[in-house]
């Protein structure tokens, strides 16, 4: 069977996400070096380079330094971040978080809304209040949306096939919000968006293959490979695991919030001078607590790294990421978490796989909504890969 050929739209597409990405990467700034490093020829620079200028994509700055053999100067070319604006939304199962962005990734304003409770259409209004929330702060033309929802994403066709959580199976929700606002609208599962978040905005360089374990009231893996978020990520807390104090077995039941709830509740009974408190506990309780040598707060800590060290050797063994960031509110439990659970691992694994791979706490509650901008930034301008 005979690949399609490009259609001429899908060819002039590509060449200005080329010309786009060569400027915004700084690997080039100007006309003659673009058709040196794209292979376009000059006129066809020329013209997309005209178009992009006339969008207010890219500006002419000053003259760059004639070649060796002489000749004119070239006019020097700049990528404009504040030309269009994006909005990145994450529906988690209480909260809808949102960032507008420019095209550099740099947020301009955020915008919370509680989702406790709500489901179905209501959820799809509190949605679109969200979106009008950070419409109402746009400072430029809006390019595009970019949503992450907690379930089964198609992300080429913007369906939800399943978002328990929400009350969603099989919603166009891409098609919805595309023809309430004019603009594509780009889906994904947050735990993707997530990975792809570090990837195109974080802080470690040289990172093209990133793993994020995402811990709250679920256990998910999100994964980007060769600079793109992998979509075939996603909850992995229906694993039966042996051992532990868990009903059914399931992995959500030994590194869920409830786990924690309940182990303090049972190990406060034994320990009754413990510092961990009998009601309104979080995380940075436990992480006071383990600070202090209390024994209920450490073997709390004992208990997550056992389990948290298993899904880092499964992931290392079968991905080989560079980089691998846990997430979600188990983050509050600090460095100490991540380094006993990277030692145990070492045990599970060969130690040079695990010594291989740098670690990190993704903190950050705007992750997947930066990831939603991330991949609707890519799908639409293709500058960041």
């Amino acid at each position: 069977m005979k690949p399609a050929k490009a259609t001429h739209e899908q060819l002039k597409r590509h060449n200005r996400q080329m010309l786009l990405r060569a400027i915004f990467s700084r690997e080039v700034n100007n006309r003659a070096a673009l058709a040196q490093v794209t292979g376009l020829a000059k006129p066809t620079v020329s013209d997309l380079i005209a178009e992009l200028i006339d969008e207010g994509l890219l500006v002419e700055g000053g003259h760059g330094e004639s070649t060796e053999s002489g000749g004119k100067r070239p006019r020097l070319l700049e990528f404009v971040p504040t030309a269009r604006q994006v909005i990145g939304i994450s529906l988690e199962p209480n909260l809808a978080s949102g960032v507008l962005s420019n095209l550099d990734g740099q947020i301009v304003a955020r915008h919370y809304a509680s989702l406790s409770g709500v489901q179905g259409e209501m959820a799809v209004m509190l949605l679109i209040e969200a979106i009008n929330g950070l419409i109402a702060q746009l400072d430029a033309p809006l390019l595009c949306l970019g949503v992450g929802v907690p379930g089964i994403v198609e992300h080429e066709t913007g369906i939800v096939r399943s978002a328990t959580s929400l009350g969603w199976r099989n919603l166009a929700l891409a098609s919805m919000l595309g023809q309430r606002y004019e603009v594509p609208v780009y889906l994904g599962n947050n735990t993707e968006l997530a990975a792809m978040s570090q990837l195109a905005f974080g802080s470690e360089s040289g990172v093209r293959n990133l793993v994020t374990v995402l811990v709250n009231s679920a256990v998910e893996v999100g994964i980007a490979l060769d600079g793109a978020a992998y979509h075939s990520g996603g909850d992995i807390g229906c694993l039966r695991v042996d051992g532990g104090a868990g009903d059914d077995g399931r992995l959500d039941s030994f590194l869920g919030w409830d786990y924690v709830q309940r182990r303090a509740g049972e190990l406060r009974r034994i320990y009754p001078d413990t510092l961990l408190p009998a009601s309104d506990l979080t995380y940075l309780h436990l992480r006071y607590a383990a600070a202090h040598d209390d024994p209920a707060a450490l073997q709390i800590y004992e208990q997550l790294t056992d389990y948290l060290a298993q899904v880092f050797a499964w992931v290392i063994g079968l991905l080989r990421p560079d980089h691998l960031a846990l997430a979600g509110p188990i983050t509050d439990l600090g460095m100490p978490l991540l380094h006993l659970a990277g030692e145990k691992a070492e045990r599970l694994l060969q130690p040079e796989l695990i010594q291989a791979v740098t670690f990190s706490l993704a903190g950050s509650a705007n992750l997947s909504a930066i990831g939603a901008v991330a991949q609707a930034l890519q799908n639409e301008l293709g500058i960041l890969s």
